[in-house]
């Protein structure tokens, strides 16, 4: 009979959830890691694009010509496209660089909560612990 009144107290614990699943991505940080990978893909092939050195030499070398002709205007107009594709990479890098802060403070945030979860348990362990402890001191 011992072994029911035990399982009787055993089901007086609180339930309160578990975060077991922390290792394992919910939705949410799965969306994330696929916006990041689809932003690490068009970083590297926006930066494909820009042979930014070898259209500022063919410049220099229609600037010592000195003849401005449409070589040399295509050629600026070129630099102008690639400066202006460098930038959108700038910015793109710049928005995924406060989405990863973001991120970093939501794990952070997760990481105290799920802290303050497991203090909680720890107390309603001892808690019960000194009850059962109690009880069996009590009983003749």
């Amino acid at each position: 009979m011992e072994p029911n009144t035990g399982g009787g107290n055993s089901t007086m614990i609180p339930s309160v959830p578990s975060h077991s699943n922390a290792s394992t991505p919910t939705n949410q940080e799965q969306q994330e890691h696929q916006q990041q990978q689809n932003q690490n893909q068009n970083h590297q092939s926006l930066a494909s694009h820009f042979h930014l050195s070898r259209l500022v030499e063919n410049l220099a070398d229609a600037i010592d010509n000195g003849t401005r002709d449409q070589h040399s205007d295509a050629l600026i107009n070129e630099l102008n496209n690639h400066f202006e594709k460098c930038q959108q990479l700038l910015n793109s890098i710049g928005a995924s660089l406060d989405t990863k802060d973001m991120t970093v403070e939501g794990q952070y945030q997760k990481q105290e909560e799920s802290g303050q979860l497991l203090n909680q348990r720890r107390d309603l362990i001892a808690n019960y612990r000194s009850t059962v402890e109690d009880l069996v001191k009590t009983e003749p």
